[in-house]
This record gives C-alpha cells, structure tokens and sequence, in this order.
C-alpha cells in the first residue's frame, strides 16, 4: 500500500484556500472545514517531518495555533447548536436564553482572534505549504520511506490505543485523540483500508466527542448560571451528559476489544479464526 501522493497535495491545497477564505466565513460549516483540513495535513507532515526539507517545525507549530484557535470556535458552535436544540424547561427559559447570549458573545471574541492569528500568518503559512507539497510529491515518486514511517505511526498507534490503561471521563477524550491520529494515517493510503475498521473507529470518535462536548456544555453552564442543585436545566444537562458518557464508554471497550486485545497478540491463530488485527495489517499493507 502506498502513500497516494494525489490526496496528500490535494490536502495540501485544501488547506491553502481555506485559509485565504478567512475573511468570508458564511457560518459554523467553513470553520470546521478549516479545522479539520489542518488537522489532516498536520498528521501529513508529521509522517512526512523527517524526509522533506521545510521548515516543518514552524510550520507545526502555527498550524497547531491555528487549529487550537479553530477549535475554540468549533466548540461553542456545537454548544450553541445543543441548547437551541433542548427541549424547554418550565420555569428555566430565562437561563437557557442567558447561557445562549453568554456563548454567542464568546463566540464572537474567539472567532476574532482565529481571524487575527490568520490575517497574521497564512500568507507565510501558505508558502510554506506550497514548498512542502512541491517536496513531498517528489519524495513520494523517488522513495517510500513515507511508508515505513507511516507503518510506524500506525503500529504506535494501535499500541497506545491497546495499552491496558483504565478509562475513565478524565482520559477518554485524550483516547479520542490517539483514535484520530490513527484514523487519520490509516486514510492516507491509495487504495482504501478496511471500511469496517475505520467506521469503527469514527463511530468511536463521534460518541467520544458528542459525550465531552455536552461534559463542557454541563460544566459551563454551571459555572455561569450558579444555581441550586435543584436547577431544572443543569440537571437536564448532567443527565443529557452522563448518558452520552456511558454510549461512549460501551462503543470504547467494544472497539477496543474487537481490534486491539492486547490477549490476543503473540499467540497462533486457530483454524477458522479471523485474520491478524486490523492494525497490523494496515501497517504491512503500508510497507508493501
């Protein structure tokens, strides 16, 4: 399986015009777009950081700053998009209409600072990607040791995410994390990897999300309202937050022990048993 140096530049490029669109957002969509595309050339990079002669660091480093500010956006969009869609509570309008001109505000101070911190860098960002899609194709074309280090990144991967650790709301969203970055490499291949994996892996990443975002919702709408325990909203919130956790949760252990059994490792396969896991195979397809 080799690295598709097609979707890499047009990844490349993406990015590029997203990030002269800045000045003409239309709403929510644009920004996660803009987000998401830097996270995808930032795994692009990482795998590509040692074999091309960039200023790959720097470049990391911006598009880190770019993506954190993005996703500070992201993320009240999301919480803003989750109270309009609650259904109202007798009594509580007041605070729902409070909560809701609370995150609109500071919405409207974050999406300011990600337009300045763009306006400040794209340009110098801009070439500097340019340089390293030029670079990136030809190394793709001359060698594969992209390949042997994206082989690598999966098998890292897979380790942590198969690491006999216990997961609990303080480190699942950190789980989620590691899970991206795998999806991620796993999609940078020519030729598709297993459907079914990766479908596991997003439905994973989805409720992981979903989960942590109503967690926040919860915890700052806590913080602002500062009511009694006997609020009627903020209890409509811990509970909304508490029954993504345990869906997130279950979908977790089921991923993790369909795909990354640390059991299972090390032994000979019975007759009529699957195949070796999906990371391992990802990662010799990667080298082949």
């Amino acid at each position: 399986m080799a690295l598709d140096k097609n979707r890499v530049t047009k990844d490349i490029s993406k990015l590029q015009k997203a990030l002269k669109k800045g000045a003409k957002w239309r709403g929510p969509s644009d920004i996660h777009q803009l987000r998401t595309r830097i996270r995808r050339v930032q795994s692009e990079l990482e795998i590509a950081k040692p074999y091309i002669k960039i200023r790959t660091g720097w470049l990391l480093r911006k598009l880190r700053r770019m993506h954190k500010k993005a996703g500070k956006v992201r993320d009240l969009d999301v919480m803003i998009g989750h109270l309009t869609g609650l259904q109202q509570t007798d009594g509580e309008q007041d605070c729902l209409i409070q909560l809701q001109q609370q995150f609109g505000f500071d919405r409207y101070r974050k999406e300011r600072r990600l337009r300045r911190t763009l306006r400040k860098n794209r340009s110098a960002v801009n070439k500097e990607l340019g340089k390293g899609s030029r670079r990136l194709e030809k190394s793709i074309e001359k060698e594969s040791k992209e390949q042997t280090a994206a082989a690598a990144s999966v098998l890292k991967f897979s380790t942590k995410l198969g690491a006999p650790i216990t997961l609990n709301r303080n480190n699942l969203h950190e789980y989620r994390s590691t899970i991206k970055d795998l999806r991620d490499v796993l999609e940078l291949g020519d030729d598709s990897a297993d459907e079914k994996f990766l479908a596991a892996l997003k439905e994973t990443k989805d409720a992981i999300g979903e989960w942590h975002d109503w967690e926040e919702l919860f915890s700052l709408a806590k913080d602002s309202l500062n009511h009694s325990p006997g609020c009627k909203l903020l209890n409509q919130l811990k509970d909304t937050a508490d029954n993504k956790f345990e869906s997130a949760f279950a979908l977790t252990n089921k991923l993790r022990k369909t795909y990354f059994d640390a059991k299972k490792k090390g032994r000979a396969p019975r007759e009529r048993e699957a195949p070796a896991p999906t990371p391992m195979r990802a990662a010799s397809r990667l080298l082949a």
